[in-house]
């Protein structure tokens, strides 16, 4: 993935704020943050599959769309979209993208009391899930 930014948390189906709620006594990340959890490759593959994220990376605003079939989108404000595939790894809890110019690369997702984030670089980068298709490419 081209990612340069992930985003915060905005609307979930019920089923996905089940799916991942944030359990009692959560351990902290590399960075201290309290009441963060990594999730689970299930989790994972429930909250990105058919949705798209919004956030920033390092900065920079984005959106993403994760198809079911492994195709993703990534479309970085003021740039043109770029195409990859993205796949979650079991023997790990991670999300994997791939992308022309760098391949496979492993991404820890986070659940946090205020949502969902990425950890790059020991920071963490919050998200927002919108439900279904909702990037224009």
């Amino acid at each position: 993935m081209l990612r340069r930014g992930f985003i915060k948390l905005a609307t979930v189906t019920l089923t996905a704020a089940a799916a991942l709620v944030v359990p009692a006594g959560a351990q902290q990340t590399a960075s201290g943050e309290a009441g963060t959890v990594q999730a689970t490759a299930a989790q994972i593959q429930h909250l990105l599959s058919g949705n798209t994220i919004k956030g920033s990376w390092s900065g920079a605003d984005y959106t993403q769309y994760f198809d079911q079939s492994g195709f993703t989108v990534y479309i970085e404000a003021g740039r043109p979209p770029s195409r990859g595939k993205w796949r979650v790894r079991e023997d790990t809890d991670q999300y994997d993208s791939w992308w022309e110019n760098t391949g496979w690369t492993p991404y820890t997702v986070m659940m946090t009391n205020d949502g969902y984030a990425w950890v790059n670089r020991g920071e963490l980068e919050p998200f927002e899930i919108l439900e279904g298709k909702q990037a224009d490419f």
